[in-house]
């Protein structure tokens, strides 16, 4: 079977995740939704029926959201809470989102047998680099 989700490194922790793969909805999804929207539009109309296009359509609608929140979800870290798709609009709002991720997760019980994160370090001489988009 093919796997939706990809390995990867947090580019903040270098702690290997699962990723999923794709941010929007695949073919074989996109089929088995309309598939699916047929056989509900013959449970509710009792045949084809004009009706059930709209059924169909809410029904990509709603797999679509779906869709993109997995993935979405699925970009912050667990770890550190890093999140790339906030660091390449703003590094300076990722860099306080992970801030109070850690702050959060001090207090946490639920983290205390996760390995610790490491923090980059400042670099000696020169500006970071790393900020620079």
């Amino acid at each position: 079977m093919l796997s939706h989700r990809k390995s990867c490194y947090c580019a903040f922790c270098k702690i290997e995740r699962k990723v999923y793969a794709n941010k929007h909805l695949r073919l074989i999804d996109v089929m088995a939704l309309i598939g699916f929207g047929v056989v509900l539009t013959f449970t509710v109309f009792k045949s084809l029926d004009p009706r059930g296009l709209a059924i169909v359509g809410t029904l990509l609608v709603i797999g679509e959201l779906f869709a993109q929140t997995k993935w979405r979800t699925a970009m912050i870290c667990r770890n550190c809470g890093f999140d790339p798709v906030v660091y390449v609009r703003n590094p300076e709002a990722a860099g306080l989102k992970i801030k109070a991720f850690l702050e959060k997760r001090s207090e946490s019980p639920e983290h205390l047998l996760m390995p610790p994160v490491v923090l980059p370090k400042k670099p000696v001489k020169g500006k970071n680099l790393s900020l620079k988009v």
